[in-house]
């Protein structure tokens, strides 16, 4: 690294379209009126699947429901932004699928809604 510029490891989501179609139960729950929100990609959308859930911003049947998982995928993105800190791009990608996986399981359980 430099003295002003600085080497960084990170992940993005290339398409929040997909993200859109993938989870699209999850996007409507988290996002219902998403327009000031800037990001709208993977790890945005496990964080606030996880903050809807903890700060009880969907129905407690809702939340009661997609706790476990949402806690899964919260502990998962917290451990893919350690692994990049952590300069280990191999690891992070290895958590990306199983975060990718807990997504689909709770896309599945939001669905029912």
């Amino acid at each position: 690294m430099g003295r002003l510029l600085q080497i960084r490891v990170s992940a993005w989501t290339y398409s929040e379209d997909e993200v859109r179609k993938t989870w699209p139960s999850l996007w409507d729950l988290a996002w219902e009126d998403s327009s000031a929100i800037p990001r709208k990609g993977v790890m945005e959308l496990a964080d606030a699947i996880f903050d809807a859930v903890r700060a009880g911003l969907i129905p407690d049947d809702q939340a009661k429901a997609l706790r476990e998982d949402a806690e899964k995928a919260d502990k998962l993105r917290l451990a893919i932004e350690k692994a990049l800190g952590d300069w280990q791009p191999g690891e992070a990608d290895k958590l990306t699928y199983a975060l990718e996986d807990v997504m689909d399981a709770l896309e599945d359980i939001a669905s029912k809604f």
